[in-house]
């Protein structure tokens, strides 16, 4: 059952103000790390120029590709009896 105290809203401690933006975007306190490694804080490295979009594979780079393939599928068995075999 409530009762009517006038003591039970009394002011207690302030609450922590919300804090900024700005403080919120400012640097960070010094961590462990930077104790370990003094020193300015490393810029983040500069957006590199957009370059011009490679080229489309086109059938002859297809054709050495295959070859390239078929090669090390016909020789992996060669490869493979010389190895357990130790010669």
């Amino acid at each position: 059952m409530p009762t009517d105290d006038p003591d039970r809203d009394a002011p207690g401690q302030a609450t922590p103000a919300i804090p900024s933006f700005g403080s919120l975007r400012a640097p960070r306190r010094r961590s462990p790390v930077d104790l370990l490694l003094p020193g300015e804080p490393l810029e983040p490295p500069a957006p590199e120029p957009p370059t011009a979009a490679p080229r489309p594979p086109e059938w002859s780079d297809l054709l050495r590709l295959g070859v390239r393939v078929a090669g090390a599928v016909v020789t992996a068995p060669l490869h493979l009896v010389r190895r357990l075999l130790g010669s």
